[in-house]
């Protein structure tokens, strides 16, 4: 993203900031950012941000966030720009996250609990990341909802079209999950009409605040849940001009894919679609050779990458640990010198989706307590990723398999130090050499 770009868009931003915003009244509510619980069970924890408001009786629109490993203040903290600019009461769950198995009841419980304490009104949206995206989508599907901003993973058309509601859809094109994103770049025809896609080089991770600002002031202004939140025209035009300049920016990068994006978005969404450039900036991208020969090329690259997943998943089982290593050096040569961006993005995500692979067949041997299986799978997750801290989590099931507590809670604290963050899981694997000193 250039500095034209970040310039245009933070006078922009900047520009619909005091649109919305506030007056000099003595009556101004300042803003609130704290953790708190649900009355009814205090394990439901979330981190709440309440921008600024115009008086005490004013009440805003909640977004709920959902991050795939329960950390809501790192998720909330993507939203804080977002929620001043498109003033929305933000609420990251610390609870829920990959594997929560009660989660749509307590995303209810959670959603009671803030409109009990918090100037929230009828209006819920609902972000998730990864698995936090699958539960939101989960819950969409059951409960009525204003919209949904989907990170990092999607569904199929019959799911998107029982929501019922806007979802924009952010998908990094180096994400191992790009797949379930890249079927309606084929197949406009169809593509949900409440589905709006934006591509990003976000890998499979939160995108940037900038981003998440966007699409929630996407949602903010298309949604006209009632005659009070209608959008004015200033807000509306400088949403506009705001997209004309990630259009304009994304052309001069030669990302005519997500220009197009972009441009459709507007182009078929009240109430932007009443600017009709948008629909003529659409067409004339589409027809681009840029264009066509970028999605023919990514056309190629998926092909190529469906046909290696399995070939790959078959080979954890034939191939040893040496072949591994010379595959895996083999991968990152090819994307250290991939001549296009789409061949490069192709083999991230090849080998990220390798990455998920070890992760689900190191789980699938402890459980097994098979120490032979487990160790090989560990020697290829250290080549894959050497420091992600579910690996160095599995690596101290080989200790404690063979009593060495010692070695075991060394390890364990090396994967608390590198990120790994699910202190039930660990209670629960290790029970008998827990000591406070973890903690």
């Amino acid at each position: 993203m250039n500095r034209l770009f970040l310039l245009l868009y933070s006078m922009l931003f900047y520009g619909l900031v005091s649109c919305s915003s506030y007056g000099k009244s003595n009556d101004t509510i300042k803003a609130i950012e704290k953790t708190d619980s649900c009355t009814s069970e205090s394990k439901n924890s979330y981190e709440v941000y309440v921008p600024r408001r115009r008086n005490a009786v004013e009440k805003l629109p909640l977004l709920v966030i959902i991050d795939a490993h329960g950390n809501g203040k790192y998720a909330l903290n993507k939203f804080k720009q977002g929620a001043i600019g498109y003033p929305v009461v933000l609420v990251a769950s610390n609870l829920i996250k990959n594997g929560f198995a009660g989660y749509e009841e307590a995303i209810r419980t959670l959603i009671a609990d803030v409109r009990q304490k918090y100037p929230v009104d009828k209006t819920v949206f609902l972000s998730g990341f990864s698995g936090g995206a699958r539960m939101a989508l989960g819950f969409g599907i059951s409960n009525q909802l204003n919209g949904l901003i989907l990170c990092g993973a999607l569904a199929n058309s019959d799911q998107i079209k029982a929501l019922r509601c806007p979802v924009i859809s952010i998908s990094g094109m180096d994400d191992f999950n790009f797949m379930e994103t890249a079927q309606y770049l084929f197949q406009e025809q169809l593509t949900p009409g409440n589905l709006k896609i934006e591509l990003t080089n976000a890998s499979h991770s939160w995108p940037d605040s900038m981003m998440l600002s966007n699409a929630l002031g996407f949602l903010c202004l298309s949604n006209q849940v009632s005659a009070k939140f209608t959008p004015t025209d200033s807000q509306v035009k400088l949403y506009c001009q705001l997209q004309y300049a990630r259009i304009d920016s994304l052309k001069q990068l030669g990302a005519f894919l997500n220009a197009a994006l972009v441009a459709h978005n507007m182009a078929s969404t009240e109430p932007f679609n009443g600017d009709k450039r948008f629909s003529v900036i659409y067409n004339k991208l589409k027809n681009n050779p840029g264009y066509i020969s970028q999605l023919n090329r990514l056309g190629q690259c998926l092909q190529f990458e469906i046909n290696v997943r399995q070939s790959y998943i078959d080979d954890f089982q034939s191939k040893d640990t040496l072949w591994w290593k010379k595959e895996i050096i083999s991968m990152d040569e090819k994307i250290k010198t991939a001549q296009d961006s789409y061949t490069k993005d192709m083999y991230l995500r090849i080998k990220s989706f390798l990455g998920i692979a070890v992760y689900t067949f190191c789980k699938q041997a402890i459980s097994q307590e098979n120490a032979e299986k487990l160790n090989k799978m560990l020697s290829i997750y250290r080549r894959l990723e050497p420091g992600n801290p579910d690996l160095l989590y599995f690596s101290s099931f080989p200790y404690f398999w063979k009593g060495n507590n010692v070695a075991t809670l060394s390890m364990l604290k090396k994967a608390l130090k590198a990120g790994f963050s699910d202190r039930d899981q660990l209670r629960k694997d290790f029970p008998e050499i827990i000591s406070s000193k973890l903690f």
